[in-house]
Protein backbone atom coordinates (compact mmCIF):
# COMPACT_ATOMS: atom_id res chain seq x y z
CA UNK A 1 0.00 0.00 0.00
CA UNK A 2 2.44 2.57 0.69
CA UNK A 3 4.57 1.59 -2.83
CA UNK A 4 1.80 2.52 -4.49
CA UNK A 5 1.44 5.74 -2.17
CA UNK A 6 4.24 6.73 -3.64
CA UNK A 7 3.97 6.08 -6.77
CA UNK A 8 1.01 8.44 -6.89
CA UNK A 9 3.06 11.07 -5.08
CA UNK A 10 5.69 10.59 -7.64
CA UNK A 11 3.41 10.91 -10.86
CA UNK A 12 1.83 14.04 -9.33
CA UNK A 13 5.63 15.56 -8.62
CA UNK A 14 6.57 15.39 -12.18
CA UNK A 15 2.77 16.49 -13.51
CA UNK A 16 3.31 19.42 -11.53
CA UNK A 17 6.99 20.17 -12.27
CA UNK A 18 5.80 19.72 -16.02
CA UNK A 19 2.56 22.41 -15.82
CA UNK A 20 4.66 25.12 -13.97
CA UNK A 21 7.54 25.49 -16.73
CA UNK A 22 8.56 28.90 -15.21
CA UNK A 23 11.09 29.18 -11.91
CA UNK A 24 9.97 31.16 -8.97
CA UNK A 25 11.62 34.98 -8.71
CA UNK A 26 11.53 37.58 -6.62
CA UNK A 27 8.67 40.10 -7.10
CA UNK A 28 11.32 43.23 -7.58
CA UNK A 29 12.71 40.94 -10.64
CA UNK A 30 9.71 40.18 -12.16
CA UNK A 31 8.99 44.31 -12.54
CA UNK A 32 11.24 43.54 -15.35
CA UNK A 33 8.63 40.64 -17.01
CA UNK A 34 5.90 42.82 -16.55
CA UNK A 35 7.49 45.77 -18.35
CA UNK A 36 8.36 43.13 -20.96
CA UNK A 37 4.44 41.70 -20.52
CA UNK A 38 5.87 38.37 -20.28
CA UNK A 39 4.51 35.25 -18.29
CA UNK A 40 6.17 35.09 -14.44
CA UNK A 41 5.28 33.21 -10.91
CA UNK A 42 6.71 35.05 -8.44
CA UNK A 43 6.15 35.46 -4.16
CA UNK A 44 2.47 35.68 -3.97
CA UNK A 45 2.34 36.90 -7.19
CA UNK A 46 2.14 35.98 -11.25
CA UNK A 47 2.02 37.83 -14.82
CA UNK A 48 0.52 36.24 -17.33
CA UNK A 49 -0.10 37.03 -21.19
CA UNK A 50 -4.07 35.69 -21.59
CA UNK A 51 -4.29 32.73 -23.70
CA UNK A 52 -0.57 34.09 -25.17
CA UNK A 53 -2.58 36.43 -27.91
CA UNK A 54 0.10 39.35 -26.83
CA UNK A 55 -3.62 41.22 -26.71
CA UNK A 56 -4.14 41.52 -22.75
CA UNK A 57 -1.29 41.07 -19.82
CA UNK A 58 -2.02 40.97 -16.77
CA UNK A 59 -0.11 40.61 -13.21
CA UNK A 60 -1.99 39.40 -10.49
CA UNK A 61 -1.27 39.28 -6.69
CA UNK A 62 -2.37 35.89 -5.35
CA UNK A 63 -4.53 35.36 -8.52
CA UNK A 64 -7.40 36.51 -10.54
CA UNK A 65 -9.31 37.53 -7.11
CA UNK A 66 -6.93 40.43 -7.41
CA UNK A 67 -5.64 41.94 -10.57
CA UNK A 68 -2.99 44.25 -9.41
CA UNK A 69 -1.83 45.69 -13.23
CA UNK A 70 -3.31 44.87 -17.17
CA UNK A 71 -2.06 46.24 -19.92
CA UNK A 72 -4.90 46.28 -22.98
CA UNK A 73 -3.11 46.25 -26.52
CA UNK A 74 -6.12 47.24 -28.32
CA UNK A 75 -5.97 50.58 -26.64
CA UNK A 76 -2.04 50.37 -25.90
CA UNK A 77 -2.74 51.36 -22.35
CA UNK A 78 -1.52 50.13 -18.56
CA UNK A 79 -4.31 50.23 -15.45
CA UNK A 80 -3.49 49.24 -12.35
CA UNK A 81 -6.21 48.51 -9.39
CA UNK A 82 -6.10 51.56 -7.04
CA UNK A 83 -8.10 49.00 -4.59
CA UNK A 84 -6.83 47.23 -1.46
CA UNK A 85 -7.25 43.23 -0.97
CA UNK A 86 -9.45 42.55 2.00
CA UNK A 87 -9.26 39.91 3.91
CA UNK A 88 -12.32 37.73 4.80
CA UNK A 89 -12.13 40.16 8.37
CA UNK A 90 -12.29 42.94 6.71
CA UNK A 91 -8.64 44.10 7.11
CA UNK A 92 -6.65 45.11 4.46
CA UNK A 93 -3.75 42.99 3.12
CA UNK A 94 -0.89 44.57 3.65
CA UNK A 95 1.23 42.62 1.03
CA UNK A 96 -0.86 43.46 -1.98
CA UNK A 97 0.04 47.44 -1.68
CA UNK A 98 4.25 45.95 -1.53
CA UNK A 99 3.14 43.67 -4.92
CA UNK A 100 1.66 46.78 -6.85
CA UNK A 101 4.76 48.34 -6.26
CA UNK A 102 7.36 46.28 -6.99
CA UNK A 103 5.32 45.11 -10.09
CA UNK A 104 4.98 48.63 -11.31
CA UNK A 105 5.35 48.87 -14.73
CA UNK A 106 7.84 52.09 -16.29
CA UNK A 107 4.92 53.39 -18.44
CA UNK A 108 2.16 55.44 -17.41
CA UNK A 109 -0.57 53.97 -15.49
CA UNK A 110 -4.06 54.61 -15.14
CA UNK A 111 -5.80 53.79 -11.87
CA UNK A 112 -9.11 52.01 -12.06
CA UNK A 113 -11.11 50.08 -9.61
CA UNK A 114 -10.28 46.27 -9.13
CA UNK A 115 -14.45 45.63 -11.07
CA UNK A 116 -13.05 47.24 -13.90
CA UNK A 117 -10.25 45.01 -14.51
CA UNK A 118 -12.16 42.30 -13.93
CA UNK A 119 -14.33 43.32 -16.64
CA UNK A 120 -12.03 44.04 -18.83
CA UNK A 121 -10.64 40.68 -18.38
CA UNK A 122 -13.52 38.71 -18.41
CA UNK A 123 -14.81 39.98 -21.91
CA UNK A 124 -11.52 39.48 -23.28
CA UNK A 125 -11.60 35.97 -21.97
CA UNK A 126 -15.21 35.69 -23.43
CA UNK A 127 -14.57 36.89 -26.81
CA UNK A 128 -11.61 34.70 -27.32
CA UNK A 129 -13.16 32.00 -25.22
CA UNK A 130 -10.71 31.43 -23.08
CA UNK A 131 -10.78 29.68 -19.49
CA UNK A 132 -9.07 29.62 -16.43
CA UNK A 133 -5.54 31.47 -15.80
CA UNK A 134 -2.70 28.76 -16.58
CA UNK A 135 -1.26 29.94 -13.23
CA UNK A 136 -2.78 29.06 -10.06
CA UNK A 137 -3.95 31.13 -7.32
CA UNK A 138 -3.12 31.45 -4.01
CA UNK A 139 -5.15 32.81 -1.16
CA UNK A 140 -3.19 35.12 1.45
CA UNK A 141 -1.54 32.96 3.83
CA UNK A 142 -0.56 29.97 1.33
CA UNK A 143 2.62 28.58 0.15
Amino acid sequence: MNLLKTIRESIKSVIDEELLDEERITNKEAADYVNKRENFVGSHTYGEDLGELGKMYVAYSYGEQHPLYLYDAKTESWYYNYEDYLLPDGSVNIWTRRHLKDLRPNEEVVGKPKSFLQLKIKQFKKRHGLGDNVHRDLEPGEK
